[in-house]
């Protein structure tokens, strides 16, 4: 995401380990692992009546191969079966991230000045 975040408001390395720190919660994380390597992470947490996926990341060399799709497949599954929507924010300049999602089902609700928030209800 680094890319994304120097271009939209430039990178502040303390800023970016604190929210990372203040966000963090191992209970809502799921890793992937090739190999014993760590490709990948999603983040998902319960907000009112949905699901929200606060990050969904995987290396570069590991995109477009299939495993993004079984990831999020698995929260979807999550959600249907406890009857949840599942929303997110795309950067707005991340238009790949943006199309992923639209495959998937889900569909632009609001902006914010820099990211998309998308839903698929349940």
């Amino acid at each position: 995401m680094q890319r994304y975040i120097e271009e939209i408001w430039g990178w502040d390395q303390q800023w970016q380990e604190n929210d990372f720190a203040k966000h963090f919660e191992p209970e809502n994380i799921t890793v992937v692992l090739a190999e014993s390597e760590l490709i990948g992470y999603a983040q998902v947490e319960r907000q009112n009546e949905n699901l929200f996926i606060r990050m969904l990341l995987l290396s570069p060399e590991h995109q477009r191969k299939g495993v993004g799709t079984l990831l999020l497949e698995q929260v979807l599954k999550v959600a249907a079966n406890q009857s949840l929507g599942v929303q997110l924010q795309v950067f707005k300049i991340n238009e790949s991230a943006k199309l992923f999602y639209e495959r998937h089902g889900f569909r632009v609700e609001s902006e914010t000045p820099t990211s998309l928030v998308m839903a698929k209800n349940a």
